[in-house]
Order: structure tokens, then C-alpha cells, then sequence
């Protein structure tokens, strides 16, 4: 496999020097590319690459390049994903793979639409020791699993800190490292938890957990412990309790050794080497399912890594409640209809509001979730906010809708906007609203008296569900 690489970083040099310590006969490097050309013409030095490139964009254009290895911060995952695969590369992505699990999904589509294969690069999971420990796990050596324990820590300092812990850029424990335990536990069960607690998390300054400790419950009664953190050094070890023994993993990350413990017998330590540093596994699983033709594996499955992305999305929502920040823009300039529900729920939630009648522009990029809200003119929202929606809506936010109207609620105008934006949609409210618009002026308007008390109560059911429902 001919590789390419996109982005500098760290990551990218262990991913480039394993490649170097591998057959070249089976793997090469061939491009990298970088915001930065100096950046990518040092890399490209340091690791005998023959071209360098000061853009992604003239990465992925490489004809020589077969698959792309993703080596950027979390946030941009997707869009340099999908910049590959629209390129007709391969792609290997770092862990975490998107930031939500519509986004992962979307991926996975697109490489299958272009005949493609993309993987997410959760290295682990195809360690050789993981084999073995899954057969063993298999064959029942120790019972039925009843409880499985693992932690991961490191105190996060300079650079390293400033980005790990860089909401902007997808930071935290929990994706950058909270994936590994998780992912580790899907190793051992082989399915997704049925409940998910948190017992403990520590929100810091930058507005990302520094800490969680996290308690999962299986179907089949496991439950499992799983803490990480990047504010204090922890042993990076892992347990599995079962009826009948358990298995001591000292380093779960580096899967290397594992000790067995069954009743009635001596304890038995397993040592599964890795060839390099681990990375070579998850190189020749992509070159592998490119030769058979696969558009992702059949180890480490596509389900596999929507599942973990979906798991690690929906516990840092439920984390946001405190400090969720959300806004509604608006434009209500008849008779009040709309500003009647959003001045309800402002007064009763504590969200921020935006007449995009008076407002143009605002930066929205600090809100979690974000509102819009009009009157339905001719079968559309307000124009006022369907031009601060193309103007200011960041991508990758959470949405939700609101109207009032005479006719019937109408949110088309504005889904496309949100759409191109890669937004989500989490929720949609609508109620009459007196109107006299156009021809209901001729016969005194219709709907008079809404949005009455019983509108805004709902409108307030709404949010307060919308809110319950997202965790937020």
C-alpha cells in the first residue's frame, strides 16, 4: 500500500516510523502533507518521504497516494475524512473517528458509495494478545464474566495540554483516551452496554473533563468500571472477573502480557509480543481489506466503531447539563407570536435570544445547542433567519426549530441551511399563532388568541423535553 499523510503531528510520526519498519514491499510512504510546508518538508525529511505538499487538498490530489492515514485533532476528523475519500483514497483516521456518530455514519456511507475502505485507527483492538484473550473468553476458561475494571491516567502538560484539553479541537479524557478503555470492553463483551452512569466527572477550565469515572451495565448482568483521566498518572491496567478466575491485564493500551488466574490451578502469564509498536497490525488490516475488496473490516467493524463513537457522544452530553449554553434566534414582527413562546422559554430556562430582525451577525460557536424560530411567510420561515442561519451557524452544531403559524409549520427553508452546515436536528415545535398575513387580513385574521397559555406550556414541555432527551 502506497500511503500518504495527512498532518504532522506526533501521532503522524509513530504512524510514519512504524511504516519505515515495515516490508516495502507491502507498505510505503509516499506523500505527506501539511498546513505548513515547512512543517512538511522537515517530515517529509525525518522519514525519507519523496513529496511534500503545503495543503491537504494537494495531498489527496497525489495520483501515487492509495490510502490516506488522518493524523488531524478530533474536530476535524470528518471533514478530512471525507476530503479523501471525495479523492478516491482509502483512509485510516485516527481514533477518536468523529465527534458524533451521524458524522461516522456519513463516512461509512461515502466509502461505500465510492467503492472505498475506511477504518478508524483504534489500534488495539488488533493486538495479537487481544486474539488470544478472546479466545479464551470464548472457550469459557473463566466462567461467565461478571465484572470487568480498567483505568487509564497521565498528567497532560505545555503543548500537549493546550490541545488535549482545547474543546475546540475535540478535547478530553474521555476521546482521547476514554475510547481505549471503552474500546477495550467491547473487546471483552462483544456488544454495547445497556446503561451508562456516570459515578463521578471533573469539568476544568477550558470546559472539557479532565476525569470521569464511569460505571456500564450489561444485559447479561456484567457491569464494568472504566476511569480515565489526563490530570493524574494511573497504571494503564484492566481486569476481567469471572465465575470461575480472571484475567489481569498490567498494561491493557500495550497488550504484551496478561496473567491468568483460574481456580484450582497456578496462575499462568500469557506473553503475546507485538512485531514493531503495535500500529503494523492495524496497517495490514487496512491492506488487507483493500486487496479483498472491503469498504471497512470485518474486525474492528464498521458497527464497531459507530457503536463506541455513539457511546462516548451521548455520555459527554449527558455531562453538559451545568454548563450546556444555548440560544435562540428569532424574527416575530406582526404580532409577537413567535417572541411570545421564545420570551416563555427564556424566562423559565435561562437561554440566551437573538432578533435576527435587529441582529445580523454573532459568533455562535460558544453555544452547545442553538435554536431558530419565526413566523411561516408563503411557506417559509422568516427571511431574517434564514440569512443568520447562512451567515453565523457554525458547523457540527445541535439544532432545533420552532414556529408559529396560520397555515401549517413549514421548517424546509432552513433544514437544507442546517444540512450543508452538518448540523443536527434534535428537535422540532410548532403551534397557531394569530395571523394576518396576506389574504387572512381579509377576513380579521385567523388563529386569534394563539399562541395562548396552553401554546407556551408546551412550548416550555418542549424545551424541557428536548433537554431531558439530549442529556443536556
Amino acid at each position: 500500500m502506497k500511503w500518504g499523510i495527512l498532518a504532522t503531528g506526533n501521532i503522524a510520526k509513530k504512524f510514519a516510523s512504524t511504516i519505515n519498519q515495515m516490508s516495502k514491499e507491502d507498505e510505503q510512504l509516499v506523500a505527506v502533507g501539511s498546513r505548513n510546508i515547512e512543517s512538511a518538508k522537515a517530515f517529509a525529511k525525518e522519514y525519507d518521504i519523496p513529496r511534500y505538499y503545503d495543503s491537504y487538498e494537494a495531498l489527496v490530489k497525489d495520483q501515487d497516494v492509495e490510502a490516506v492515514y488522518v493524523a488531524t485533532p478530533n474536530t476535524l476528523h470528518y471533514e478530512n475524512c471525507r476530503l479523501c475519500l471525495e479523492h478516491g483514497k482509502h483512509v485510516l483516521c485516527e481514533k477518536p473517528f468523529t465527534i458524533n456518530d451521524k458524522q461516522a455514519q456519513e463516512l461509512y456511507r461515502l466509502a461505500r458509495d465510492r467503492h472505498l475502505f475506511i477504518m478508524e485507527g483504534l489500534w488495539i483492538w488488533f493486538l495479537p494478545l487481544y486474539d488470544r484473550l478472546r479466545s479464551i473468553l470464548q472457550q469459557g476458561v473463566i466462567g461467565e464474566i461478571k465484572h470487568i475494571s480498567c483505568q487509564y491516567g497521565f498528567v497532560a502538560t505545555g503543548a500537549r495540554k493546550e490541545r488535549k484539553f482545547n474543546p475546540a479541537l475535540g478535547g478530553g479524557a474521555l476521546l482521547d483516551i476514554g475510547i481505549y478503555n471503552l474500546g477495550f470492553l467491547r473487546i471483552v463483551t462483544g456488544d454495547e452496554p445497556q446503561n451508562v452512569e456516570t459515578q463521578k466527572v471533573h469539568i476544568n477550565e477550558y470546559g472539557t473533563d479532565d476525569y470521569s469515572c464511569l460505571k456500564l451495565t450489561y444485559n447479561d448482568g456484567c457491569t464494568a468500571e472504566s476511569v480515565q483521566t489526563i490530570g493524574q498518572e494511573l497504571k494503564r491496567n484492566a481486569r476481567i472477573e469471572g465465575t470461575k478466575g480472571s484475567i489481569f491485564l498490567p498494561d491493557f493500551q500495550h497488550a504484551e502480557t496478561m496473567i491468568l488466574e483460574v481456580e484450582g490451578k497456578e496462575p499462568e502469564t500469557i506473553e503475546c509480543p507485538v512485531d514493531i509498536n503495535g500500529f503494523e497490525y492495524e496497517i495490514r488490516e487496512v491492506s488487507r481489506c483493500v486487496k479483498l475488496g472491503y469498504c471497512s473490516s470485518d474486525v474492528y467493524t464498521a458497527k464497531d466503531s459507530i457503536a463506541l463513537t455513539r457511546m462516548m457522544y451521548d455520555i459527554r452530553m449527558s455531562w453538559s447539563e451545568a454548563d450546556m449554553k444555548t440560544v435562540i434566534i428569532y424574527a416575530s414582527v406582526h404580532h409577537n407570536n413567535t417572541k411570545k413562546i421564545v420570551d416563555a422559554i427564556a424566562d423559565e430556562y435561562g437561554v440566551d435570544i437573538i432578533d435576527a430582525a435587529k441582529i445580523t451577525e454573532k459568533d455562535l460557536s460558544g453555544y452547545d445547542l442553538i435554536g431558530f424560530a419565526s413566523g411561516i411567510y408563503f411557506g417559509k420561515m422568516h427571511q431574517a433567519v434564514i440569512n443568520f442561519a447562512e451567515v453565523n451557524l457554525s458547523e457540527n452544531k445541535e439544532v432545533f426549530l420552532m414556529c408559529t403559524y396560520g397555515g401549517r409549520p413549514v421548517f424546509d427553508s432552513i433544514k437544507g441551511i442546517i444540512k450543508e452546515k452538518q448540523g443536527r436536528i434534535v428537535g422540532e415545535f410548532s403551534c397557531k399563532g394569530y395571523d394576518t398575513f396576506g389574504p387572512f387580513k381579509l377576513i380579521g385574521g385567523i388563529s386569534k388568541g394563539h399562541p395562548d397559555k396552553n401554546d407556551l406550556d408546551n412550548a416550555k414541555a418542549f424545551f424541557k423535553g428536548l433537554c431531558k432527551n439530549r442529556n443536556l
